[in-house]
């Protein structure tokens, strides 16, 4: 064999060795790659029209924007994964890693979660903000009791009564109605004001009206907007009375078993959804105002001495939350007070 001859093939030995090494690398880096990459789903009750549902769409973008593409949110809108009654027991098992919860179902579980359902509680939204920066913590601790942890609140607003009777101007316009209520303890609000209760789900809450089985229904104004509420409703009654809240939660164990560096991605988008929903509340509410004008239902706004005639008529409610909450509750009541 001549030396050229050694010699090339010397070189091309030399050559594939720096081919196969350079191959290895980049498998072992593809491997990495497709380690690292995750999607995972996040169950929404809303309609994609909602102020919150746009808020969870901020979340999936900032989440792939700040893992480079790595983790994909799959958001599903309308109640088409879970609907709000099967919500909590779905992320609990790990059925679904991610889902928005109205915070009052859990209600069974945890009492004191019905603080904001206490009717005249909050004074304004921002109050809200307020309260959950000092609460917050408290209820995390609770529901990670349960399998679930918090990733982020979202502010619905105040929740208005709506119906297709009459005005309701005080308690006595409330007799003999009957009206749709979205919690236990809203129940025990429109109890205390002389109408009947019936507990139905937001999904559900359009065809009930339109079929009259009940008289009318509480729910926030750009969620009567979105789920064309005011199409088959007459009057509403701007009271304020409760706030009530959402949260996005994920199954503890899954969001336990993500890579510190997914977990802290997940909780940065978090944080800019949670700040771009309660930005977005004040905006909402006032479009949603304008579009149940413009829908020809008659708006009565109570004067302060009407005001305090529903305030009167609620405080069992707010003492029968305390009787029946704990000292979670207790602290939770001190908090709202304080604020």
């Amino acid at each position: 064999m001549s030396y050229a001859h050694r010699f090339f093939q010397s070189a091309g030995g030399k050559t594939l060795a720096a081919v196969a090494i350079s191959c290895m690398f980049w498998l072992l880096a593809a491997n990495a790659q497709a380690a690292s990459a995750l999607t995972f789903k996040l169950s929404n009750q809303f309609p994609p029209s909602h102020h919150i549902s746009a808020g969870l769409v901020v979340f999936a973008e900032k989440v792939k924007e700040y893992s480079k593409g790595a983790i994909t949110v799959q958001v599903y809108d309308s109640g088409s994964l879970y609907r709000d009654a099967e919500i909590v027991q779905a992320i609990r098992t790990g059925s679904v890693e991610t889902g928005l919860v109205p915070v009052n179902k859990w209600s069974g579980l945890i009492l004191a979660v019905d603080i904001f359902d206490v009717p005249f509680t909050f004074k304004d939204l921002p109050a809200m903000k307020t309260f959950l920066d000092e609460a917050g913590s408290l209820f995390d601790k609770e529901f990670q009791k349960y399998g679930t942890n918090v990733l982020f609140w979202a502010d619905y607003g105040y929740i208005q009564f709506f119906n297709s009777k009459r005005p309701l101007k005080s308690p006595n316009d409330f007799k003999g109605l009957t009206l749709r209520s979205y919690s236990a303890g809203d129940a025990e609000t429109v109890k205390a004001l002389g109408a009947a209760p019936t507990i139905i789900s937001s999904a559900e809450m359009y065809m009930s009206l339109q079929r009259g089985t009940v008289d009318g229904a509480n729910t926030g104004m750009p969620a009567a907007v979105s789920r064309k509420i005011i199409e088959v409703q007459k009057y509403m009654t701007l009271a304020n009375y409760a706030t009530a809240q959402f949260l996005v939660q994920a199954n503890l164990k899954w969001f336990k078993a993500l890579s510190k560096e997914q977990q802290d991605i997940i909780m940065k988008a978090s944080r800019d959804a949670e700040a771009f929903i309660r930005e977005k509340l004040h905006e909402a509410e006032s479009e949603a105002e304008a579009a149940v004008r413009k829908a020809g239902v008659e708006i009565y706004v109570p004067t302060p001495a009407e005001r305090e005639a529903f305030v009167k008529a609620t405080n069992p409610v707010r003492e029968e939350f305390l009787k029946k909450s704990g000292e979670l509750g207790a602290q939770f009541v001190k908090i709202a007070e304080k604020i």
